[in-house]
């Protein structure tokens, strides 16, 4: 008995320190991005603040369950200042590129005004946030200049983190026709308000003012997306209608009701494919999302 409680105890002490060691990586790598020299004579002031995900919460209280859905691993807060402006860096670590992009578009809108740098940025007076590889950068600043200082950091920061600098690969293969810009989406939970779509990549096309809204639903195989398929067609069965429609492709179904509106969908191997209130042309378009993901 005794042996086996001191094997036990060894046990988790090995995988405290593992665990302690592993988040010392993630915070030395953060160190290193806001490392001297930074532009502007902007130095650091105090020390840096970490945050894990059991703690998240207590600087982001009502929003770290979002970042904890898209799998956050480390966050690194750090005040900065220079003569004539005062800085805030906040470089959230998560597990994947694709984890990093899901966060960063689900709180920015093709409205915004973006900036060309890492996989994509926008900012506004006093603000600059950016994505690239997996990381999601978010920087604020008052003061004189401070707009043109956070340009400075930023381009420092991407130069710094490197990686890549690319929407998700399945984004990349979708027909680049009418796209609205700005408007790519990875969806961890409740696409369109459904669970049984998640995860899913989310594009508009067409224009501001009339948008069919492409979601391509990613499912471990073609009998898991058959089955998303089938609890779509159920959904819009019970609350408006719905029916077969084979010349769409696999599975094709159309349906609308009063609140969603209209929807036509199909399975290309392991992925749904629909459109939300399609163009006229949305069967075609269905095709050609297909074809570029067979």
């Amino acid at each position: 008995m005794k042996l086996r409680f001191f094997l036990a105890l060894i046990l988790v002490l090995a995988t405290d320190v593992l665990h302690a060691q592993t988040q010392d990586v993630h915070q030395q790598q953060l160190t290193r991005f806001l490392s001297s020299p930074l532009p502007a004579r902007t130095t650091a002031d105090g020390s840096p603040s970490f945050y894990k995900p059991d703690s998240l919460y207590q600087y982001i209280d009502g929003a770290a369950d979002v970042y904890l859905l898209y799998d956050f691993q480390s966050l690194l807060h750090q005040d900065l200042k220079n003569v004539t402006a005062q800085l805030t860096a906040d470089i959230y670590e998560m597990k994947t590129p694709e984890d990093a992009f899901g966060m960063f578009s689900s709180e920015r809108s093709p409205t915004y005004k973006f900036a060309a740098i890492g996989v994509e940025g926008y900012r506004s007076r006093g603000l600059l946030n950016f994505v690239q590889d997996r990381y999601y950068v978010k920087l604020t600043g008052s003061g004189t200049n401070s707009d043109l200082v956070l340009d400075q950091l930023a381009n420092t920061l991407s130069q710094r983190i490197g990686g890549i600098r690319t929407l998700p690969a399945l984004l990349r293969k979708l027909p680049q026709n009418n796209v609205v810009p700005h408007s790519q989406q990875y969806i961890r939970k409740d696409p369109l308000g459904h669970g049984f779509l998640s995860p899913a990549y989310v594009v508009s096309y067409g224009s501001v003012k009339q948008q069919s809204k492409l979601l391509i639903s990613q499912a471990l195989d073609a009998s898991g997306a058959k089955g998303r398929i089938d609890q779509l067609a159920a959904h819009f069965k019970q609350t408006g209608q719905c029916a077969s429609a084979p010349q769409l492709g696999s599975n094709g179904i159309q349906g609308k009701n009063s609140f969603e509106g209209s929807v036509i969908a199909r399975t290309e191997g392991r992925y749904v494919i629909l459109i939300m209130n399609p163009a006229p042309d949305g069967g075609e378009i269905l095709k050609a999302v297909a074809k570029s993901l067979s």
